[in-house]
This record gives C-alpha cells, sequence and structure tokens, in this order.
C-alpha cells in the first residue's frame, strides 16, 4: 500500500470524492475501506460548512488541501472530512468498511465513534502526523454512482454524493 500525497487532495473535490473510493483510511491501528463520499463546494453551495463566510469552524475549507477537517453535528457526533481543492471545498466520508471485521459503518457519526475520531484530528495534515493516512492499494474501480446527497436540508439536488456501485452492503 502506498500512502497518499497531499497533492492528490489539490484537485477539484468531486474528482477526489470519486477517487477516494477504495482507498483505505488507518486511524492508530484501525483501517477501513472508503465505500461513499459527498463532495461539498463552498461558497458555491448552501450545504457547505463555507458558504457564506470564512469562520474559525471552516478556515481550514479555505486555507488548506489534503488536511482533516472535523466537527459536531447534532451535538453530539462528529463527522470526518477532507479538505480539497484550492478552494474552501472538502469531501465528507460517508460510509466505510472494516478491513478487519468487515462491519459496515453506514454513518459518518458511527464511523468517527468506532474509530475514536474527534476534535483533536481537526487540522490534522495528512501527509504528516500520527493518527491518521490514507493509501492506495491501487485498485480502480469504474462503477461509480452519483446521486444527490443525503441528510442536508440545502442543495439537495447536487449529484455530488459517490457510491462504489457493485457493493453488496448497499447504502
Amino acid at each position: 500500500m502506498k500512502k497518499i500525497s497531499k497533492n492528490f487532495f489539490s484537485k477539484d473535490t468531486e474528482v477526489v470524492a470519486k477517487n477516494l473510493l477504495w482507498k483505505i483510511i488507518q486511524v492508530w491501528d484501525k483501517a477501513w475501506i472508503i465505500f461513499e463520499t459527498e463532495a461539498y463546494k463552498g461558497l458555491c453551495d448552501e450545504a457547505s460548512h463555507a458558504y457564506t463566510k470564512k469562520s474559525e469552524r471552516n478556515k481550514l475549507m479555505y486555507d488548506t488541501f489534503g488536511f482533516v477537517y472535523v466537527y459536531l453535528i447534532y451535538w453530539m457526533h462528529y463527522c470526518l472530512n477532507f479538505t480539497s481543492d484550492t478552494r474552501p471545498w472538502a469531501v465528507l466520508i460517508r460510509w466505510v468498511i472494516d478491513l478487519e471485521t468487515w462491519k459496515k459503518y453506514d454513518w459518518p457519526g458511527k464511523l468517527t465513534k468506532f474509530f475514536w475520531i474527534d476534535k483533536s484530528f481537526n487540522g490534522l495534515d495528512l501527509e504528516n502526523n500520527n493518527k491518521i493516512a490514507v493509501f492506495d492499494k491501487g485498485v480502480n474501480i469504474k462503477n461509480i454512482k452519483q446521486t444527490p446527497r443525503i441528510w442536508i436540508s440545502k442543495a439537495k439536488d447536487k449529484l455530488w454524493r459517490f457510491i462504489w456501485e457493485h457493493n453488496n452492503y448497499g447504502s
């Protein structure tokens, strides 16, 4: 497995979201395969944290690519994102499969809870930290389903949700 460089995340967020499918995320000694992602495009996307203006919460989206962006939803669940492009964009990791148990974590809050991802991960450089990394096993997938994003109240019409279409798990 080859560790993904920061340059991988410098591209358009839709490209990054698609290309993250079947990549491996490793946190501490646990690893999982990414099966579903969603793209968020800052100033042109009402569902994005960066839609209105730069703030303390979303500044990573404006200032970086290839960094971990973690935030709290519903006052109890963290969501894992990776910043992308040079604009205020990011990719949400929606669901994964644990490589050890093959258990499905099909909600962003579930996967962060199981892998102990919290606010301390926010701002980590994916190339230079000892908590989290993304790896490429060299699997090229072609069957990517593109759908509207889910569980959001705005910009529902955007086809920025990406799923490996031929998985046996469903979403």
